[in-house]
């Protein structure tokens, strides 16, 4: 087969934490005295962006860090961890508010999602129900990486989330427990929802230990007007109503060797079950509940599980070493769907309405060595390693029949990042990232579609045999980038990253024929899509100074292959795209009680449609829904242990010709509240969500297929958590 894939990564320094490293060279006392250099305090250091751990102010890119009190926080307002991301991380869109990813974008641009460093992504069959299927208990913070990178392989075209868990506690058993109950205020019977969790961990003379477990039951949900939102708003992959949920994690550990070395096994299961009850009907405005149409199909279905064996020595010869392997069982149900133009202009013919089942077994190693070359150099630094992984996916209908090709694939890299700080006012980071891989896909016969045309009229597309075959292809891609230190509080940094998108081999399996006149056979390196890779520019400026922190950046993302689904054509259309944005994020302490911040983002993008080099048309909705987002927040601590925070959520309207239609998405406005005091040794939350019980369109979920889809109306949650 002659396929030309430009698959790629690379291996860039946009790293996570501040005020370390080359800040505490700043810091030093000149005239050589001990006693003199006044303490300094250090951020967290972490991984995400290097794969060893470095401070913020020595990453040229811009960061976030949630921490465990501000996700502990936002859990007394929602569970959903998009809904923490959409608030704190600018570039990040806003929550569709169900199951499913469709839509949320990072930059306008695909994000990559890890959990402890290992990617939860399926990229031979893109399918996005991962982020709010994560449990939010089991998490200590998440490191976020904005802007491209593939330092960890695929997916990262518009940044990284990192989703670290929490790790044991010294001593003796620790027992967590917390519980908690959410409703819509306008319909608190049939709303009411538990959830609870449980968390035990310690440590003996064998080893150390931590298991959290969380289920949640969901029911109806409804609008700010009163109406009840439908079981699955999104066309297919379910939403938060009538289901039920369970997670469960383990990690045993230990420390040897005077604790320079450590062991550590993780294991996680997510399940998910919902039952919707009624089919969605995609022609009213917004969409709605078709009370007429129960649904008589499968559930929607998720039973995943993960395990992980770590080891790292710190005292290894060649540096510090961390060697880790991961294997990914994953299985995803989908809803069965109703023919629907343009919301669903396609389904199966006889094949239990086109309900399908997701399987992807994923194995990988991962090796990464950070070694110090200060013999060579003062300050010069190599992180380098190898990575490998194995994946094979399939889609299946509920009879056994497959929906897509069988296939698996290979992956080989390697890389190294180099570091050096050649004056105290500057920092130099560049590296590069080579990776092959080795595709195989098994013949098949696409079934056939009923398919309904804009005119109303409804035909049958024939099934088709599609050839498959063996592909290997690879890439090598660069990053560099610097930071300048204009003083102690403030400095500035600029980077040039490049990162990559796998193109959706399934999905095109899947269309094979679609389009293409004649019954024939389709060899797959005929409708083969090639990788998307991006260049990824960015300044931006940081500091802290008296009260007040904070940071500015300026982005333009490039790419000459696309990735935007087309539901009109059933296609992935691949033309050259930019994107640009600015973000700011600023916190001041007011006093000692009061702090106020805001996120602010603004994004905007441009294709070519015509295929002449000139961007003609802007992205469609599903890639930039709301161009500007800002979140206002105030945090008040009051002087009787009452802690109070106050959220103002604003997403802006857009209304641009993508060059096929032009659909307009509403601004929205909405407001929350959460807080929390101490009762019997544990601590009493409350949070509102919505608080004034308006009536808006979601803007990420009206942007999935340019359906009006109404928001979440007011919310009410009581939590309750002690540790004993």
């Amino acid at each position: 087969m002659n396929i030309r894939f430009a698959y790629q990564a690379s291996v860039l320094g946009l790293a996570v934490s501040l005020a370390a490293g080359a800040g505490q060279s700043r810091a030093q006392d000149t005239t050589g005295s001990e006693n003199t250099t006044p303490p300094v305090e250090l951020e967290p250091v972490i991984n995400t962006a290097t794969r060893a751990p470095r401070p913020v102010s020595a990453i040229p890119g811009s960061v976030v860090i949630i921490d465990s009190e501000q996700i502990e926080q936002q859990l007394s307002i929602s569970s959903d961890p998009a809904d923490i991301l959409s608030k704190f991380v600018p570039g990040y869109s806003s929550s569709n508010q169900t199951v499913s990813g469709s839509a949320e974008t990072f930059r306008g641009r695909g994000v990559q999602v890890l959990v402890d460093g290992v990617s939860r992504n399926t990229p031979l069959r893109n399918v996005s129900r991962i982020i709010s299927l994560i449990d939010l208990n089991q998490i200590e913070r998440i490191e976020v990486v904005n802007g491209a990178s593939s330092i960890y392989g695929n997916g990262a075209t518009g940044g990284i989330i990192n989703f670290i868990t929490k790790k044991s506690t010294d001593g003796k058993p620790s027992f967590g427990v917390s519980a908690g109950l959410r409703a819509f205020t306008a319909d608190v019977e049939d709303s009411l929802a538990p959830e609870a969790s449980l968390r035990l961990s310690g440590d003996n003379s064998l080893f150390d230990y931590l298991a959290v477990v969380t289920g949640e039951m969901t029911r109806d949900t409804f609008d700010g007007d009163g109406d009840r939102l439908p079981d699955d708003p999104l066309l297919g992959q379910g939403a938060f109503a009538n289901g039920d949920s369970y997670n469960g994690l383990v990690k045993l550990g230990r420390d040897f060797d005077n604790d320079s070395k450590r062991i550590e096994l993780t294991a996680e299961l997510t399940r998910f079950d919902q039952e919707p009850e009624f089919y969605t009907d995609y022609d009213t405005d917004p969409v709605s509940v078709d009370f007429t149409d129960p649904y008589n199909a499968k559930s929607i279905y998720e039973d995943s599980n993960y395990q992980a064996l770590k080891f790292d020595d710190r005292e290894f010869a060649l540096g510090s070493l961390s060697v880790q392997a991961f294997r990914n069982d994953i299985e995803k149900r989908f809803a069965d769907a109703r023919l629907s133009f343009p919301a669903n202009p396609a389904v199966y013919v006889n094949r239990d309405e086109g309900q399908t089942t997701l399987l992807a077994d994923q194995l990988g190693l991962r090796t990464t060595v950070d070694t110090k070359l200060d013999h060579i150099y003062d300050s010069l630094g190599v992180t380098w390693g190898f990575d490998y992984a194995h994946d094979e996916t399939t889609q299946h209908f509920q009879d056994g029949v497959e929906a897509i090709a069988p296939m698996e694939q290979d992956s080989f890299a390697g890389f190294a990042q180099l570091e050096v700080a050649p004056v105290d006012w500057l920092q130099l980071r560049g590296g590069l990232r080579y990776e092959r891989f080795r595709l195989e896909l098994e013949d098949f016969n696409r079934p056939s579609y009923d398919a309904l045309l804009p005119s109303g009229f409804q035909v049958t597309l024939p099934e088709v045999e599609v050839i498959g075959g063996t592909a290997t292809y690879s890439e090598t891609v660069f990053n560099i980038g610097a930071v300048v230190y204009l003083n102690d509080e403030i400095e500035v940094f600029g980077a040039f990253s490049q990162g990559y998108s796998l193109p959706d081999v399934g999905a095109f399996t899947r269309r094979a024929g679609l389009g293409v006149p004649g019954p024939g056979p389709i060899d797959f390196s005929d409708i083969a899509p090639e990788a998307q890779l991006v260049d990824n520019y960015e300044v931006g400026m940081r500091g802290e100074w008296e009260s007040f922190r904070g940071n500015v950046s300026a982005y333009i993302s490039e790419s000459d292959l696309g990735a935007t689904f087309d539901v009109s054509t059933n296609r992935v259309s691949q033309q050259k795209e930019r994107v640009y944005g600015f973000e700011a994020v600023g916190e001041v302490d007011v006093d000692d009680q009061l702090t106020v911040g805001s996120v602010f983002s603004w994004s905007e993008g441009k294709r070519d449609t015509e295929g002449d080099g000139d961007l003609d048309s802007y992205l469609p909705n599903n890639r930039i829904g709301a161009p500007m987002r800002i979140t206002g927040y105030a945090t008040y601590a009051t002087d009787f242990d009452l802690n109070l925070r106050f959220e103002a959520l604003y997403t802006g309207s857009r209304d641009r010709d993508d060059g096929v239609q032009q659909v307009k998405i509403d601004n929205a406005l909405t407001f929350n509240l959460a807080a929390d005091y101490p009762v019997l040794d544990g601590k009493l939350s409350l949070g509102v969500e919505n608080i004034l019980d308006v009536e808006y369109e979601n803007p990420t979920a009206s942007a999935s297929r340019n359906r009006p889809v109404n928001g979440f109306g007011r919310v009410v949650s009581l939590r309750y958590s002690r540790t004993f």
